[in-house]
């Protein structure tokens, strides 16, 4: 299924639409987590439009770390259970729902190795066991002077070992950008350069919020 195209005609008709229909949800906020609400909202076959202030991922999306995480740094905590559905997310999104924009990033790491030269073996289950899930290379452990040879940068002195890993990185900008092409395929309205400027309310000292008005971004 293609996504829908996004441009100045489909602006026009999303705005003209927000002033005369009523929606179920309003998103206020274009970034990853308000396309995704938004697509999210529309295959339930829920009403939605999405206004944003500038342009799509141009916000804190468009400066994130660009890594879909698989739960490694929850490993510390043994937050098994969040490491299994981050895993599980990225699974998907690396086999089903946009190979195209996640791709697979080799790490080297030495904060897992302790001083002699072993990792924790729940760490290491965890990182195996994705590794197979993922059908990607598994975990690789390297002495001391394998990892300088590695990573030449590293200090000799605060170094025991290393282990090398995968994680994977995306197109953020792009997957965002597909998030709401997709959104609107799904009957989504969506309007950039569009920003809120007050809110409906009524009810008891309206305290019930109805709506939202928006205006002409920057």
């Amino acid at each position: 299924m293609s996504s829908a195209q996004l441009g100045p005609e489909q602006r026009r008709t999303s705005l003209v639409r927000m002033a005369s229909e009523e929606f179920d949800i309003v998103v206020v906020g274009g970034g990853v987590v308000g396309c995704g609400c938004a697509l999210d909202a529309a295959t339930r076959g829920l009403s939605v439009a999405l206004v944003e202030q500038r342009d799509y991922a141009s916000g804190t999306s468009s400066r994130s770390s660009k890594l879909i995480h698989g739960g490694l740094r929850y490993l510390e905590q043994r937050d098994f259970g969040l490491v299994r559905e981050a895993l599980r997310e990225r699974s998907l999104l690396l086999k089903l729902l946009c190979p195209h924009l996640v791709t697979l990033s080799r790490f080297c790491s030495h904060s897992p190795v302790t001083r002699n030269g072993r990792t924790s073996v729940p760490e290491c289950c965890c990182m195996t066991r994705w590794a197979a899930q993922e059908r990607c290379p598994g975990i690789a452990i390297f002495s001391h002077r394998q990892a300088l040879q590695l990573a030449p940068a590293l200090r000799p002195d605060a170094l025991v070992g290393a282990i090398q890993y995968y994680d994977a990185q995306v197109d953020d900008a792009r997957h965002t950008v597909t998030l709401a092409r997709t959104a609107a395929l799904y009957g989504a309205v969506l309007a950039s350069s569009a920003r809120v400027v007050g809110f409906l309310r009524e009810g008891e000292r309206r305290r019930r919020c109805t709506g939202a008005r928006p205006g002409v971004g920057r």
